[in-house]
């Protein structure tokens, strides 16, 4: 696990890295260009840079073990970090958006657009190979840190790949006569259509982390393939009841369950309870997370709820 948060803390880094860069060529042009939308690109690197760096803080301080002061592990710090992220990244969508709509109502910006054009293509790719190469790390950690931040560059992907064609557009514009009154415009009205695509993204992020914080029920084939097995052994060794709790926090999958056990049962002994134990834990093995097996019998119903 430690080794696993090391790999991820050297990913994140490139991530950092990549964001600086990004974020001040943004900022610098966008203000030179006089561009709204290469600005809002600069802004959410830059944002993207803090976020990266508490991931990386998370990270790290994941990767000490302090069982003392946190018996039941650090997990929760991972939902924690990932809302945050999403709801700085929700205000900085939101408070754009409101901008862009000022911006169209005052007559729109003039924009250097050949040289933005430039800009912006260039930009895609670069946030194109960013993504992929956070994407292919994204299945092997063990964390949703990589997950967020191949996220923020795929929005960043499709934010300048929208702008892009804003761009080019607004460069066909500039040879219309007819036209050319519209190419104002094109800058804020991009900043619109990008804010109103992506309020969904950290919306059903922040969801999903909440779900994680709050120590609910997860709601993916998770649940699903734990019930299959669990259920499947109360019919096999005919107990009267079975009380499941799931739930993930971070990449530890927490599963509680109680068995009702009556006379009929095929569990007499402690032997054949840990048996049990052993059976499920063989059959949820090939679940890709951290496990906490809890597995208790009783004959009074009252023990397990």
């Amino acid at each position: 696990m430690v080794r696993k948060l090391n790999k991820d803390k050297k990913v994140l880094m490139i991530s950092v890295y990549a964001a600086i860069a990004f974020s001040g060529a943004g900022i610098v042009l966008g203000t030179l260009f006089q561009s709204q939308m290469i600005l809002f690109d600069g802004l959410y690197s830059l944002i993207s840079v803090v976020l990266s760096l508490i991931s990386l803080a998370a990270a790290t301080f994941m990767s000490k073990n302090d069982s003392r002061h946190f018996p039941f592990g650090k997990d929760v710090i991972e939902p924690l970090v990932i809302t945050f992220k999403y709801v700085i990244i929700l205000i900085l969508v939101i408070g754009s958006l409101m901008m862009a709509i000022v911006s169209i109502f005052q007559g729109g910006r003039d924009v250097a657009v050949g040289a933005a054009l430039i800009y912006v293509a260039i930009s895609t790719l670069a946030c194109l190979i960013i993504y992929r190469y956070l994407n292919k790390h994204a299945s092997e950690s063990t964390t949703g840190f990589i997950s967020a931040e191949s996220n923020q560059w795929l929005m960043d992907t499709l934010v300048s790949s929208g702008v892009l064609i804003g761009f080019v557009i607004a460069a066909i514009l500039q040879y219309i006569s007819s036209m050319q009154a519209l190419v104002p415009y094109i800058d804020p009205l991009m900043v619109v259509i990008v804010s109103l695509y992506f309020i969904k993204v950290p919306l059903v992020e922040i969801r999903h982390s909440m779900r994680e914080v709050l120590v609910m029920t997860p709601d993916n084939e998770l649940t699903r393939k734990v019930e299959d097995v669990i259920y499947k052994i109360e019919l096999k060794y005919d107990m009267e009841e079975t009380i499941l709790r799931i739930s993930k926090v971070g990449s530890t999958l927490s599963i509680e369950v109680d068995f009702i056990v009556k006379k009929t049962s095929k569990v007499q002994t402690i032997s054949d309870q840990d048996y049990i134990r052993e059976e499920i834990s063989t059959k949820i093995q090939d679940i890709d997370h951290t496990k906490w097996l809890t597995v208790s019998f009783t004959n009074d119903r009252k023990w397990a709820i």
